[in-house]
């Protein structure tokens, strides 16, 4: 299973392999990030008006992405249309959501034979988002590029950065999480930076996005053991701020349940970190709060209609599945004592 895979992977790193990190810049852009966010957008190469034709399926085959065959088609129409208009900063925020769906869905759905495409995908996401975010916000590229003080980067983002920033984020947050963490904890000051200003700049962005992945990242950082209290409030903020947006209680269960259950006393009657002193004669219940939660939070997903987001039903339709998935493996993840 990718989840249990991922954390192997964080408790397999080491301290020791943390502080040989050599960043790109003075505030720790990974190699990887720096040739992504740092490259040109590269020429025109295709035809103008077979672009057209490929936008006007791509589009048709976009709104019909709950198909996964459909989308992969739109992938490669929208692919068409950049070599024509390489700037096209709506098809490339479109490919980066595509991508998404495709690797974090259907490919991570399918299981361990579809990693390598998913672990692609993620990688494309970038790299259109980066792009998009070189037509939208060049001094912000600058910015990053040149290794400019963190307090000069974060002035330079504004609403024209906010998609692209966050898709750049997005993917390679679920990168990290399938491939390399190392690739997101060298990158940790410039993704705390710029979700902290997309926090306060638009916190509503794409259903309380900011808060969601802040959640998640203090679920890893600081490293190894995160900030999980933080974590909690995050997912709390992002959950009462959007309620029908059904990703941020599967992220949640996955990455916030499964850690702290491991740190909340069992006796809590909440599963959060340091929320109340427990009484040294406060009864053990039959069941750990944590696996409540757990349970709690993809009920939750299972009973949610899926339209209750218009332009979201192929994404909700996912996280259903991926809900059902983790109920299979609650046991596993919350064994008898």
């Amino acid at each position: 299973m990718l989840q249990s895979k991922s954390i192997a992977i964080v408790h397999s790193l080491s301290v020791a392999a943390l502080l040989t990190l050599a960043p790109a810049t003075a505030f720790g852009l990974s190699k990887m990030a720096s040739n992504l966010l740092c490259a040109d957008v590269p020429a025109p190469t295709g035809d103008a008006e077979s672009a057209k034709r490929d936008l006007a399926e791509a589009d048709a085959t976009f709104a019909a992405r709950g198909d996964a065959a459909k989308a992969l088609i739109g992938i490669e129409s929208y692919e068409k249309v950049l070599a024509a208009d390489p700037n096209n900063t709506v098809v490339r925020i479109k490919l980066a959501r595509l991508y998404y769906l495709v690797a974090d869905g259907y490919h991570r759905l399918a299981g361990e034979s579809k990693e390598p495409a998913m672990i692609a995908g993620f990688e494309r996401g970038m790299a259109h988002a980066a792009a998009a975010l070189a037509v939208t916000s060049p001094v912000l590229k600058r910015k990053i590029c040149t290794g400019a003080p963190m307090a000069e980067v974060v002035a330079a983002l504004d609403d024209r950065a906010v998609e692209p920033i966050y898709w750049f984020c997005t993917h390679m947050g679920k990168y990290g999480l399938s491939k390399d963490l190392l690739e997101v904890l060298s990158n940790k000051d410039l993704i705390f930076a710029v979700m902290s200003k997309l926090l306060a700049l638009k916190p509503d962005y794409f259903h309380f996005a900011p808060d969601r992945y802040l959640a998640g990242y203090y679920t890893k950082v600081p490293f190894p053991e995160g900030d999980l209290a933080r974590s909690f409030s995050h997912f709390s903020a992002s959950i009462k701020g959007a309620p029908t947006y059904l990703p941020t209680y599967n992220l949640m269960a996955e990455m916030y349940v499964v850690r702290a259950a491991n740190k909340v006393d069992v006796r809590s009657k909440m599963c959060a970190i340091g929320t109340k002193k427990i009484a040294d004669d406060a009864p053990t219940p039959a069941v750990h709060p944590c696996r409540t939660l757990f349970e709690s939070l993809l009920a939750t997903v299972r009973a949610a209609k899926g339209d209750a987001i218009a332009d979201m039903v192929p994404e909700m339709a996912v996280e259903k599945r991926k809900a059902e998935a983790l109920l299979k493996d609650v046991d596993t993840f919350f064994p008898a004592p």
